[in-house]
């Protein structure tokens, strides 16, 4: 896959900065629609609720803005792809032999945040937008998938 043009650099900049604006919120949002359009994602999440009042759950909303913080920390680091890379090798590590949890679900995670950013931002996330956005969370699966296939435990 094709790395990050410029422009796709400034298109999901510029979305992030209005997602980021408030990580707990945004985080919540994108943990609680996972869980309702991927269910069996609820089996990985031992810690925190995955039924009930999620919208008022503390711990869901810690939950969703780690999420979100580590989604800035890639984005933040857009323009240094080694460092971005190191990123996703930790997370894919932490992931696979702390969590048990597939490299398949990362993908379900991206496809919900793309929904979000959808809802929350209407005609502004644009086809060329969401491309951009799309190509990002293609190269991040990527890296996930090799962390994957490179660490065991």
């Amino acid at each position: 896959m094709a790395l990050l043009t410029d422009a796709d650099k400034k298109n999901i900049q510029h979305i992030w900065a209005k997602l980021f604006e408030n990580p707990e919120e945004t985080g919540k949002t994108v943990v609680i629609k996972l869980f309702k359009d991927y269910p069996e994602t609820k089996a990985y999440f031992k810690t925190i609720p995955t039924e009930g009042n999620l919208q008022e759950d503390p711990l869901v909303r810690f939950h969703g803005r780690r999420v979100m913080v580590a989604l800035n920390q890639v984005v933040e680091n857009l323009d240094n792809w080694k460092q971005a890379c190191r990123i996703l090798d930790r997370l894919a590590d932490k992931h696979k032999n702390v969590h048990q949890v597939p490299a398949v679900n990362f993908q379900s995670m991206f496809q919900v945040i793309l929904s979000v950013c959808k809802d929350l931002l209407g005609n502004e996330f644009s086809t060329d937008v969401s491309l951009s956005w799309e190509k990002l969370f293609g190269l991040l699966s990527e890296q996930i998938n090799a962390s994957y296939v490179s660490t065991s435990k």
